[in-house]
């Protein structure tokens, strides 16, 4: 088999990178996947994702390494195997980041990436169902909405944030992004709308020169000195191996990008060497700059059976389901991460460092039966830690997860920002509208109040948020993976595009900047000029925040 292009994953960059290589019909794309098709229902429903990731077919479940300063937790890592990729298992908030944390890329030698310059891929592919605007576009493939959920708890989150002295905003993707509001969602019809029902799914059919292969596991990239020219992957029992005339794109993913260019004999020497693997280029950065929000999580109960705890039980469960499959209504339709906030843990910031998320019920666990007790869940991330880890290959076997090392609190800058974390969902939860409705905080617990006593249990009270980037770093240091047009330095014919080329972690969720990276990358391989760069206001956040 022999293709101009292939591109390795159909996750949120995947999909859109293989919809905009194949709209030239004289280009042959391979599109590889290693999970199944995105056939089973759940995957659509936006109250089903916790059911995903419960999901061995669905999700990779990656584990970390023991967290040296988290009391050894280990922390899951689930990602999306199957068509969309993560895009197909997350909460579908739908969040760009911070204008400056763009700029920040910009201004580290990556030409064509500043705010004003991805701003136009963004609205392009966006079909934003407020209209369009300066800062939104209307017409495009991607489904975006205001979150659909009527849960009153929405309501008092918010109001509770600026009782508390922070600034509602009713758009996390505008001119500003500071303040406590509602996210916006990928929700089409009430269905999960992602990157493949965006931009795979309506193209398959009518385009002959895109070939897609489902439970494809890449086991290596394939080359010729220093040239990429095929790609050798397990189907089943068989070894295929198909090979490239142009160029071949890694969209694997944060953790399996790094994986496969190891597999490949591409990274740190020392790194494959110890894994029994053949160092073909030696390239440092590969698995290093490993970048997550680390995520404080607390709960309350509350006296009002408002939150959704006893949706998942007999025979509420069997309502939930007939009102979504048969009528398109109710909670399933809603992703339930609907109220949350970007804020600054020290006022003299120039940005929000704190992400917040709130859940109107109080659960253990994303994929954990939720208790019988009524209540709330609150979260908050630091969103640019200074911390960095890495993803080391275990073995040379391609189907052996690799060793993921987040290196939580690894920094000493971090610490003080997850503490002060603690402190505002603490803040939050005393505003006067939870007065006569909020019980007790169950955990970690009111009794945990000092520093030391914080930090000793932190690994009980953190999880990630799922947002990993930063493993095929873009730039031109010694750790740097790929340059500003994502090729892999030291490789001719071989490119990465995913939340892995992300340099330094983007103020927010990472699925919307995972697209427009596929988007951009496309752009780059078939010589299109780019789109002309927003003009916008030069003031910065914190100079015209209320």
């Amino acid at each position: 088999m022999t293709f101009d292009y292939i591109v390795i994953g159909a996750g949120s960059a995947g999909c859109i990178l293989a919809n905009r290589l194949s709209k030239d019909p004289s280009n042959s794309v391979l599109l590889l996947e290693a999970g199944p098709k995105d056939n089973n229902p759940i995957i659509h429903m936006p109250g089903g994702c916790a059911e995903v990731l419960k999901s061995d077919k669905l999700n990779w479940k990656f584990v970390s390494t023991p967290q040296e300063h988290c009391q050894g937790k280990s922390y899951d890592i689930p990602r999306g195997k199957t068509l969309g990729g993560s895009s197909s298992a997350n909460g579908m908030v739908y969040i760009r980041g911070h204008a400056t944390d763009y700029d920040d890329w910009a201004n580290a030698g990556n030409k064509g990436w500043s705010y004003e310059e991805v701003l136009p891929y963004f609205k392009r592919f966006e079909n934003q169902t407020r209209g369009e605007d300066t800062y939104h576009g209307a017409g495009g493939e991607l489904n975006v909405i205001n979150a659909p959920g009527d849960n009153v708890l929405f309501d008092k989150f918010v109001q509770s944030g600026v009782e508390s002295g922070y600034r509602f905003n009713d758009d996390f993707n505008g001119e500003n992004q500071e303040g406590v509001g509602r996210f916006q969602a990928t929700i089409k019809e009430g269905k999960r709308w992602s990157s493949a029902s965006a931009f795979l799914r309506p193209i398959l059919k009518e385009r002959s020169n895109l070939t897609l292969i489902t439970g494809a596991n890449v086991s290596r990239i394939l080359l010729e000195g220093t040239k990429a020219v095929g790609v050798e992957y397990q189907k089943g029992r068989k070894t295929v191996v198909a090979h490239s005339n142009k160029e071949i794109v890694v969209s694997a993913g944060t953790i399996k990008s790094p994986h496969i260019l190891q597999l490949s004999g591409i990274g740190d020497k020392e790194d494959l060497t110890a894994a029994g693997i053949k160092p073909l280029i030696d390239l440092k950065g590969v698995g290093k700059n490993l970048q997550e929000h680390l995520d404080v999580v607390m709960r309350w109960t509350i006296n009002e059976p408002l939150g959704f705890n006893d949706l998942d039980k007999f025979p509420n469960n069997v309502k939930v389901a007939w009102d979504y499959f048969v009528h398109k209504k109710g909670v399933g339709t809603c992703n339930s991460i609907e109220g949350g906030g970007f804020i600054k843990s020290n006022p003299s910031l120039d940005r929000p460092d704190v992400q917040l998320h709130f859940v109107p019920c109080n659960m253990t666990g994303i994929s954990d039966p939720m208790p019988k007790e009524h209540g709330v869940t609150l979260h908050a991330c630091q969103l640019r830690p200074s911390s960095r880890g890495t993803i080391k290959p275990e073995s040379n076997d391609p189907f052996a997860k690799p060793l993921v090392d987040f290196n939580f609190l690894g920094h000493e800058d971090d610490w003080p920002v997850i503490h002060r974390c603690v402190h505002i969902l603490r803040e939050l939860m005393e505003a006067p509208v939870w007065k006569g409705l909020v019980n007790e905080e169950i955990h970690p617990g009111a009794q945990y109040k000092t520093e030391e006593q914080l930090k000793n249990l932190i690994g009980s009270i953190t999880e990630t948020v799922y947002h990993p980037v930063g493993t095929c770093k873009m730039g031109q240091d010694d750790t740097a993976v790929v340059d500003a047009e994502l090729k892999v330095h030291g490789v001719e014919g071989l490119r990465v595009a995913d939340a892995s080329i992300i340099p330094t972690l983007i103020g927010g969720n990472t699925n919307a900047p995972a697209m427009m990276i596929g988007d951009k990358c496309a752009d780059m391989i078939l010589g299109n000029q780019p789109p002309a760069p927003a003009k916008l206001n030069n003031k910065r956040e914190s100079e015209v925040a209320a």
